[in-house]
């Protein structure tokens, strides 16, 4: 993966845009977003970037959010399950590899691309979620089966969606949250 890709999705339910880049760094991949978003009628920004490595585990996650003060998280995994913030371990988040963004649809490529599922077939996976504009961080369990060759249905407690997705495994469609609006570069 050689170049870069740009995706400019549109929230669908809440006065939201989110600007997503992906491109390739490091022995692996780099995702990096700007959401602009209301929570309770207040708007906030978040900045994120996130690295993977080519196997597409989450290996580090800096979020910078501002809503009237400033917010960060940072957190490292080693790509085995094992998270940390500040040096400290979160036992919480063990077997946890991927990381996932609330009201973002960048993260559910992650999982889209390491499991590598076939049309039918289904996986339970846990994340480290990051709640905005809270920046707390808990574990989520969900779920991603592959309806199509370009369409996922992902759930996660009594929620569900359908992903429409390119042949990256980036999401064009979630469900009635967001819509993908403008796209551009391509990925190897």
């Amino acid at each position: 993966m050689g170049q870069k890709r740009w995706i400019l999705w549109q929230g669908l339910i809440s006065p939201s845009m989110e600007r997503f880049i992906i491109g390739a760094a490091d022995s692996g991949f780099a995702m990096s977003g700007l959401i602009l978003q209301a929570h309770e009628e207040a708007p906030y920004v978040a900045r994120y970037m996130i690295r993977v490595d080519e196997s597409w585990r989450t290996r580090s996650v800096e979020v910078d959010l501002e809503d009237g003060g400033r917010r960060h998280v940072s957190l490292n995994a080693d790509g085995q399950g094992h998270w940390v913030r500040d040096d400290q371990p979160l036992d919480d988040l063990d077997g946890c590899i991927d990381a996932d963004l609330e009201w973002s649809p960048s993260t559910n490529t992650l999982p889209i691309r390491r499991l590598g599922l076939k049309v039918g077939e289904s996986r339970t996976v846990s994340a480290a979620w990051i709640r905005f504009p809270s920046l707390q961080v808990q574990r989520i369990d969900q779920s991603y089966e592959r309806l199509g060759d370009q369409r996922y249905r992902y759930r996660s407690g009594n929620f569900t969606a359908d992903l429409a997705v390119d042949g990256d495994g980036l999401v064009l469609q979630y469900g009635a949250n967001w819509k993908a609006v403008a796209t551009s570069g391509g990925l190897d």
